[in-house]
């Protein structure tokens, strides 16, 4: 019994010798170990990015535009970008150069450098007309209206203005008689006289029907603006409307040396302040800080038409307690409960 059990004991060394020998043959996966070395990590470079710079507000005075006009809009619109954080730049060389991602919105005035194909050319940029005749708004033009949208508002409270500060009526206007703006300025300011006067007659020679009116071609020569002066003169006229557009400095400088006051529709030059009564003209200022808003929120295609304002008053020659009663007529004026009588599309008397 011993005897058999000693060889089972050797048969089993002997297989478990001949199982260790065959496991050498066999190569074994090595077993994973930890290591200490770190992942790669990510790293600052990324993937280039477009880049644009500070956002810019445009004002575009093409070639022919009216300077002091310019002058006059300028400050309201730099002041609204600045507040806004824009950047503002003011050009007069072609502006298609400076049309660039950056440029939020483009203000052009006077004459039309062609905003519509503008507009078209680069759809993303926001156009403002200030100003501009027969522009009309679009996907992304707003407008300010004209200089002239209602020449007859300004000549019928120039007429009722002239007529409330002169002795016996003897008020005229200069109007540039081959234009509709022209035509409607004149005639509304012969409804606005009356407005004031009735009948106008005065008491002293000259007997003249006031009120007077000269019409001056647009573009006259300065002899030809002379030619109104001694009109005017001749009968026996103390105060004059000089609409918008219509001659120069040399002939209001020239009313004024023949002693004739002053109404106009521009900031009055150093040279003839004494002479000037006051300024009627459109408040487009405070029309472009209307709009202003609701083009930085995205709204486009607005047109906003701007009021009319009674500015650069001298005291001298229009007294405070005068110049209430006027803003009280102007205000019926613009709210509508007192008409012109004048087609503003046509420049005719409707009455």
């Amino acid at each position: 019994m011993k005897i058999h059990l000693t060889v089972f004991k050797i048969a089993v060394i002997v297989v478990l010798a001949a199982c260790s020998s065959s496991s050498g043959d066999t190569q074994t996966e090595p077993a994973l170990q930890a290591t200490n070395t770190p992942l790669p990590s990510a790293t600052s470079t990324s993937l280039p990015t477009a880049t644009t710079g500070p956002a810019k507000i445009l004002l575009y005075m093409p070639p022919g535009t009216d300077l002091s006009y310019a002058q006059e809009i300028e400050p309201a619109i730099a002041d609204l970008a600045k507040q806004a954080g824009f950047q503002f730049e003011r050009l007069s060389e072609p502006i298609e150069t400076y049309l660039t991602n950056e440029v939020k919105l483009a203000v052009l005035i006077p004459p039309d450098p062609g905003i519509a194909a503008l507009a078209q050319a680069y759809p993303g940029i926001h156009f403002l007309g200030i100003g501009i005749p027969g522009l009309m708004p679009s996907n992304n033009v707003s407008v300010v209206g004209t200089a002239d949208d209602r020449p007859d508002q300004q000549g019928f409270i120039a007429g009722y203005l002239s007529t409330v500060l002169t002795e016996d009526w003897r008020v005229g206007i200069i109007s540039a008689g081959d234009t509709i703006p022209g035509n409607a300025a004149r005639n509304a300011f012969i409804n606005g006289v009356v407005f004031f006067c009735g009948l106008c007659r005065p008491v002293v020679p000259p007997f003249i029907n006031y009120p007077v009116y000269y019409d001056l071609p647009s573009g006259a020569a300065p002899e030809e603006g002379q030619l109104a002066v001694d009109f005017l003169i001749g009968q026996g006229v103390q105060t004059v409307y000089v609409h918008p557009g219509v001659g120069d400095l040399t002939l209001l400088e020239n009313l004024a040396q023949s002693g004739l006051k002053l109404i106009g529709g521009i900031d009055p030059p150093a040279s003839i302040q004494g002479s000037w009564i006051a300024s009627v003209k459109n408040d487009t200022s405070s029309a472009i800080r209307e709009i202003w808003p609701r083009i930085m929120a995205g709204e486009s295609g607005i047109v906003v038409n701007p009021t009319i304002e009674i500015n650069n008053r001298n005291e001298t020659l229009f007294s405070p307690g005068r110049q209430r009663h006027v803003e009280q007529v102007l205000d019926e004026l613009s709210s509508g409960y007192i008409d012109t009588g004048i087609n503003p599309l046509t420049g005719e008397t409707i009455y």
